[in-house]
């Protein structure tokens, strides 16, 4: 019999953005919201599974956490790392800098980022600063047809 922390028994935490434009909400079973995001429970058998079923709802993972399934705290209290997180418009990318042991450090850091980013001609940079445990530092997005119109 496999221990309840092995791989085949793990559980992983999908942070999941959502395209208001879908609103198809009530059809990802699982679903909860914390502090205005979405938050899906998905065990490790049926992570390819969840993955295109977001995707073709109109969502999008942007963080996959994993959870040891004995370990029943909210994710508030997971010990986890802190990051700067900056998403930029153009060109439509998630950006991860860190891992940071506090807030107040992630805080102190997060400008210099921003500066790079700026030089670099990075524009609509929104940042925020979270516990959390990127898969990925730097996620190209698609970028969102914008219809141009002559008069």
């Amino acid at each position: 019999m496999a221990a309840k922390n092995d791989k085949n028994h793990s559980i992983f935490l999908y942070e999941v953005v959502i395209n208001p434009k879908m609103g198809r909400l009530n059809q990802i079973d699982g679903l909860f919201q914390r502090r205005g995001k979405f938050y899906l429970r998905v065990p490790s058998g049926r992570m390819r599974r969840e993955m295109q079923r977001i995707s073709r709802l109109g969502g999008k993972i942007v963080n996959i956490i994993p959870i040891n399934t004995l370990d029943e705290l909210s994710i508030e209290e997971k010990k986890l790392p802190w990051w700067v997180e900056i998403t930029t418009t153009r060109p439509h990318c998630i950006y991860y800098f860190g891992p940071f042991d506090d807030f107040v450090e992630a805080y102190e850091y997060h400008g210099g980022y921003v500066e790079d980013l700026q030089e670099e001609g990075a524009i609509g940079i929104m940042i925020e600063i979270k516990q959390c445990q990127p898969l990925v530092l730097t996620q190209e997005l698609e970028e969102e047809a914008v219809p141009i119109y002559n008069y």
